[in-house]
């Protein structure tokens, strides 16, 4: 939290952290479906979920997380030119990725998923899910290795995966896109 401060102070404004438990708002809790702790959460100026960390951001799993919070604050986004103008094409979707802090891989699939989500004005959700921390969620999808990212609760990729595989999975075409 100190240095999610910091963050929030040098943001001109544009980036606001407020810690809650689930007994301090229950109706918040409630309205985003908190039930585990740690959960963080991005939410956007309409109230809508971003993206959200079920877990403590820490080793490689911090790099992504201190990304989606620059570009969350407005710092420029490499995909967002490319999420734009193909977002007719996509429809209302959810990546799960799963990995743990010690996958040398995952930080740039949770990157890759971070960067759509924010750039899809509401129309993508990434949830990052740590299975050591919750391994019960890692079960339930059978990950079985990370990084293990999961679009739509359909499409499954398994391992390293970049931009364009989570971009065609999202769209559901087999197209090379150029970023």
């Amino acid at each position: 939290m100190t240095l999610l401060k910091v963050y929030e102070a040098n943001s001109n404004g544009m980036l606001t952290i407020e810690e809650l438990s689930i007994y301090d708002d229950p109706e918040f809790a409630k309205k985003y479906d908190v039930e585990r702790v740690p959960t963080i959460l991005f939410i956007d100026n309409e109230g809508r979920e971003v993206i959200r960390y079920l877990a403590a951001p820490q080793g490689g799993e911090i790099q992504p997380f201190i990304q989606a919070l620059f570009v969350f604050a407005g710092a420029p986004n490499y995909y967002e030119a490319t999420i734009k103008q193909n977002l007719e094409r996509i429809p209302p979707s959810t990546i799960r990725v799963m990995l743990t802090n010690a996958c040398p891989y995952c930080p740039n699939v949770a990157t890759v998923a971070n960067m759509f989500a924010l750039a899809s004005n509401g129309k993508i959700r990434t949830i990052i899910v740590d299975i050591m921390t919750n391994p019960d969620i890692g079960q339930y999808y059978d990950a079985s290795g990370v990084p293990y990212t999961i679009v739509n609760d359909n499409k499954t990729l398994v391992g390293m995966v970049g931009a364009n595989e989570i971009f065609r999975a999202l769209i559901g075409g087999n197209i090379n896109v150029q970023y």
